[in-house]
């Protein structure tokens, strides 16, 4: 009787485990996601040359991710001819893993230059 309950107490800490474990893997693919698309906007930012379209479209595309992109406009650098040099770039993502009911709020910010 006391093996029965062991080998089921064991399978069931061993589901438990694998489930959180599955849990936290997805959660640290979502935030590589989130990351990668963030340096992707940097890079399309600096390459258009700050173009207001641009900046436009990637926080629809942003939108449309399930992210939310903040462009500080009043972090913006200009040079002497009044062009933009440096902008602050936050994307917001959600880090949640849902076998633990864990859904945390998480930013991160870098520059376009």
């Amino acid at each position: 009787m006391s093996t029965t309950i062991k080998t089921y107490v064991g399978i069931f800490l061993l589901l438990l485990s694998v489930f959180t474990m599955a849990g936290v893997m997805s959660a640290c693919i979502d935030a590589n996601n989130a990351r990668d698309f963030h340096a992707s906007v940097i890079a399309e930012i600096e390459d258009s040359n700050f173009a207001p379209s641009v900046i436009n479209a990637c926080k629809t595309q942003a939108e449309n991710a399930g992210y939310e992109l903040l462009i500080n406009d009043n972090s913006v650098v200009k040079n002497e001819n009044g062009k933009t040099t440096l902008l602050v770039v936050i994307l917001k993502y959600q880090y949640q893993v849902d076998f633990l009911g864990v859904v945390s709020s998480q930013q991160i910010r870098g520059f376009a230059r």
